[in-house]
């Protein structure tokens, strides 16, 4: 494996372009987006949804840590999942985003009762 190849793998496939360091990554406007909907009373506070960022929704609700490890992404903690949405860390398990999110969103839902 060519040195490239090394530190491409170590960034988990990814690299930065221009504009992305210009404009922000898609992650990054996606994560403010979902704020921006928060602040605006688009999206309730605290639920969770498949456009949020893994390390949005673990600071949030730090109970969904152990609910996404127990569904399979054991990688949680990662540094590169901590840059990645619920809805692209699901797309890599093979797991619907859309359920997990629902799931999820019921689980703490029952927290709060």
């Amino acid at each position: 494996m060519s040195k490239q190849d090394e530190a491409l793998a170590a960034t988990g496939g990814s690299t930065m372009s221009i504009k992305d360091i210009l404009f922000g990554s898609e992650e990054e406007n996606a994560a403010e987006a979902h704020r921006a909907a928060v602040r605006a009373g688009d999206v309730p506070a605290d639920e969770v949804t498949t456009d949020m960022l893994i390390v949005d929704i673990i600071s949030q609700h730090p109970i969904a840590a152990q609910f996404l490890m127990d569904i399979g992404m054991e990688c949680l903690f990662c540094p590169a999942s901590q840059m990645e949405s619920l809805e692209q860390a699901c797309m890599v398990h093979g797991i619907d985003a859309e359920e997990v999110a629902a799931a999820l969103n019921e689980k703490l839902a029952s927290y709060r009762e």
